[in-house]
């Protein structure tokens, strides 16, 4: 199959609507948090619902995402040096692996911690019976998957930056929705150009 020189428009949406549902299970786990046990379950506990919906979702949407990679390819990396094209892929590999086994690692920690999970109310079966301790185990698996997210989008979005400012190519420019391409991302471009 020939590869095209952009991702297609699901691709897109898929990426962004991807990287949304990330910030959302990040930030209302670690607002949790901050919420008192005592003062604030009933919070704690929408915000844990939340939480799990939308890593629930990541999880759904790694395997759309997944299936039309295999399906439709993906554009070439662009750089012509080796590590780039290594790094660039063992980076997108290792943010599958994460779209993949951070719900895993939840759904385990949860159903062995004797709580169920629901997808936006509607409970999964339960796989796992209680069991404290690979519930601990798992729980520090979960957490540190958790914490790599921080760094390898971290890591993707200085590269994407890099490759936009600094060698100045369309490796940003290919991922954004069409309306950004036609105006607003590229207004500094033409006055550098």
């Amino acid at each position: 199959m020939a590869q095209s020189n952009s991702y297609r428009k699901t691709q897109i949406a898929l990426h962004w609507l991807m990287f949304i549902l990330f910030v959302v299970a990040l930030a209302t786990i670690e607002y949790r948090g901050t919420v008192p046990k005592e003062t604030g379950q009933a919070l704690r506990d929408s915000l844990r619902g939340i939480h799990i919906s939308a890593g629930l979702l990541v999880f759904v949407l790694a395997f759309v995402r997944f299936e039309e990679r295999i399906r439709l390819g993906t554009p070439p990396v662009l750089g012509d040096a080796r590590w780039q094209v290594v790094s660039a892929h063992l980076l997108h590999w290792a943010l599958y692996a994460l779209m993949f086994a951070l719900p895993i690692t939840g759904i385990i920690f949860s159903q062995a911690g004797g709580r169920s999970v629901a997808l936006f109310g509607l409970e999964l079966p339960t796989m796992i019976a209680q069991n404290p301790d690979l519930r601990n185990a798992v729980r520090e698996v979960h957490e540190t998957l958790g914490n790599a997210v921080y760094f390898l989008v971290g890591l993707h979005v200085l590269a994407s930056l890099w490759h936009h400012y600094v060698v100045k190519d369309d490796t940003l420019r290919r991922m954004l929705p069409s309306c950004c391409k036609k105006g607003c991302c590229n207004k500094g471009d033409a006055a550098n150009s």
